[in-house]
């Protein structure tokens, strides 16, 4: 017990370096730590990402990557129906899926997506008035409300977003829907605009009927008409699709199937992009932050390990004379050395709880710096007044655009992450205790005594 006292006492009797340590271990702890939890929160992305790219490949319009919904873009150049009917006759492809997008052209609607004060979801992109009724209140609104057709007896379809279709309230299609004027609506646009199961609204000159009402968790995905195919074909005078998504038997065949693809519409007419292709293009930015983070987060815990051996050593030379002293009047090897490393771990570990607190302060301002939108705070609101932050992403109909990096990286300090620093700062303290135990042995009393 005297032995700990003394070793506190040490602690504060010299507080100004006690101080300077403290705070130079906390400062480089604290981001060994950040970059440990962007690291982590960066491998878990991937995985993530990496667990959803497939077989399929992903047929555009060429240079069609805008709002048009599934990437077809509005006002592309449709792929003909005669070359997509091909597509099933070709050998590996397992699914062929079509969808048609376009923008709404009427003025009964309004968009369900409204700009913030702190600016565009968009980079520096500037709020406009889109012409399908959004001078709604006076509220600035963004991008035309996207039409999109595709099979009512296939699988539901990815939207803009890339988020679940999950139906609220109505009916997804069945097979009599087919060339039906029905449709199912978002739940951000039925919001904006009032409308429920039943509802009409008009596109051209038809009377559409809302059997249903969808959500996605995404603002674009849930700003969406969404109809039968052969519906948006008739109403827009559509021939073909604006996305075609193939599914391969296997990942195998996956750039066999592409090779086929690219024979049927060269680069000049249509984009032929496979899911890997798409998840290399995205994932640049979350994969950089995964190396150098884990590279920051080493160089990190050597700063550490360097401040607490110099420290160390620096105190051990100050206080030989003490050292002759102890060892004079009976104190062991064992006792002195414990004390050393008793007063070691002590200011270690206060630093590790300021930098856990660092940690907690400035970690997602950090990791935000790794993304290459420099964790805009830019946000956008949908009519139900969900705010979403980050980087855009886009895409629908089976395939995705995606713009900038992945949505940021979000980090966390979890218990985890606690009992990890507490940990390292207890090992780093034991390792750097072996040299004064290593040095205290080789102290002399009488030696020390007679120089002093």
């Amino acid at each position: 017990m005297r032995t700990i006292r003394r070793s506190l006492l040490n602690i504060i009797r010299n507080p100004g370096r006690s101080v300077v340590v403290m705070v130079i271990l906390a400062v480089s702890l604290g981001l060994a730590l950040i970059m440990f939890e962007v690291h982590a929160a960066s491998a878990s992305q991937l995985s993530k990402i990496s667990g959803n790219v497939g077989n399929d490949i992903t047929v555009r319009p060429a240079g069609s990557s805008g709002f048009g919904g599934g990437g077809g873009g509005g006002d592309s150049t449709p792929l003909p129906q005669a070359q997509v009917d091909q597509l099933s006759s070709l050998p590996h492809i397992k699914v062929v899926q079509e969808t048609v997008s376009t923008s709404y052209t009427g003025s009964e609607l309004v968009s369900g997506i409204s700009f913030t004060s702190s600016g565009s979801f968009f980079g520096n992109a500037t709020p406009i008035f889109v012409p399908n009724g959004s001078s709604s209140g006076g509220t600035p609104r963004f991008g035309a409300i996207t039409v999109m057709g595709v099979s009512p007896t296939g699988a539901a379809p990815a939207l803009t977003g890339g988020g679940t279709m999950t139906m609220e309230s109505g009916s997804y299609f069945t097979a009599d829907d087919a060339n039906a004027d029905v449709a199912i609506v978002g739940q951000t646009l039925a919001t904006a605009n009032n409308l429920s199961v039943g509802s009409e609204i008009t596109i051209g000159t038809d009377q559409v009927q809302i059997i249903g009402i969808y959500t996605t968790g995404e603002q674009f995905g849930d700003n969406m008409i969404v109809m039968p195919i052969e519906s948006v074909q008739r109403l827009y005078s559509i021939n073909g699709a604006t996305t075609v998504t193939v599914t391969a038997d296997s990942a195998n065949d996956v750039n066999i199937v592409a090779t086929e693809l690219r024979g049927i519409w060269d680069s000049t007419v249509a984009d032929v992009v496979t899911a890997q292709q798409e998840f290399s293009a995205i994932s640049g930015s979350i994969t950089s932050a995964n190396s150098t983070s884990q590279t920051g987060m080493l160089i990190s815990f050597v700063v550490a390990a360097v401040v607490v051996l110099a420290s160390v050593v620096l105190v051990i030379r100050q206080r030989i004379r003490e050292i002759g002293i102890m060892k004079a009047i009976g104190a062991s090897n064992g006792q002195i050395g414990f004390q050393f490393g008793l007063e070691t771990t002590v200011i270690t570990v206060v630093a590790t709880v300021f930098g856990i607190l660092l940690s907690l302060l400035f970690g997602q301002q950090i990791a935000n710096l790794f993304t290459s939108n420099g964790g805009s705070t830019r946000t956008v609101t949908g009519a139900g007044g969900l705010a979403r932050g980050g980087t855009a992403v886009f895409g629908g109909g089976g395939g995705r655009i995606f713009a900038g990096s992945i949505g940021g990286i979000h980090v966390a300090v979890s218990p985890e992450v606690v009992i990890i620093a507490f940990a390292s700062a207890i090992i780093l303290a034991i390792a750097a205790s072996v040299i004064p135990v290593w040095y205290i042995a080789r102290v002399r009393p009488a030696e020390v005594l007679r120089n002093e």
